[in-house]
């Protein structure tokens, strides 16, 4: 099944520079992903970015009844309503849902007691399609009344200039210029590329990786970052 894939930060993966871009919120939480069988219509796993779980599963339990309760039938109701002739959907083997399963003090992936969990929808992968590209994304779900998103940060070319804008931006401050960005944004290119490939990056604030350094080892940084 697939699961999840790792983004590099802009640092060091320029391939995106210059290029029309969407970039959405990167909120702070873990990876959580769900699979759907269009031919058996149903939801039939999920994932960590490492393993399978199941309502059992310590870390993810409540993440699989919180999808099962609040997204199962509303993203039935979304692929049903886009499988049709020339839709999105249609023909469509298999499709992964990507979500952040995280709360409003979670930190570098790591929860806050007593702190209230949910799921934002943050991808979707289609088997032998490939990633739905930015404005697919926020026309089926980025509206929906039920379905949490990130929010869209920026959209145009990507330019150092708005780089920076994210890593000077400290949502602590008044008057900030992104007062939702905390860790930083996931920057995905516009339209996909030959062979389903769909480039993404990512760029994060100051203040999210001082508070790192804060909090963490050197080696623990290094894999968080």
């Amino acid at each position: 099944m697939k699961r999840y894939d790792s983004i590099d930060n802009v640092r060091y993966d320029k391939t995106l520079m210059g290029e029309e871009v969407w970039a959405f919120n990167k909120l702070d939480g873990q990876n959580f992903g769900v699979k759907y069988s269009p031919k058996n219509k149903e939801f039939t796993d999920f994932t960590s970015r490492n393993c399978n779980v199941d309502e059992t599963h310590s870390q993810f339990g409540d993440a699989v009844k919180y999808f099962k309760e609040h997204y199962a039938d509303r993203l039935k109701e979304i692929i049903n309503s886009n499988s049709g002739k020339n839709q999105i959907f249609k023909g469509v083997e298999e499709i992964m849902f990507f979500f952040e399963w995280y709360g409003e003090n979670s930190f570098a992936g790591f929860h806050t007691e007593g702190d209230e969990l949910k799921l934002a929808l943050i991808d979707v992968f289609m088997k032998k399609k490939g990633y739905i590209e930015p404005k697919e994304f926020y026309e089926l779900f980025c509206n929906d009344p039920i379905i949490l998103t990130p929010e869209v940060i920026y959209k145009g070319k990507l330019t150092q200039e708005f780089i920076n804008s994210i890593n000077e931006n400290d949502w602590t401050q008044d008057g900030c210029q992104y007062p939702n960005v905390k860790e930083g944004v996931v920057i995905r290119r516009s339209t996909r590329m030959k062979g389903q490939r769909m480039p993404k990056t990512k760029t994060k604030t100051k203040w999210w990786i001082n508070k790192l350094h804060e909090n963490f080892t050197e080696e623990e940084c290094k894999k968080l970052e």
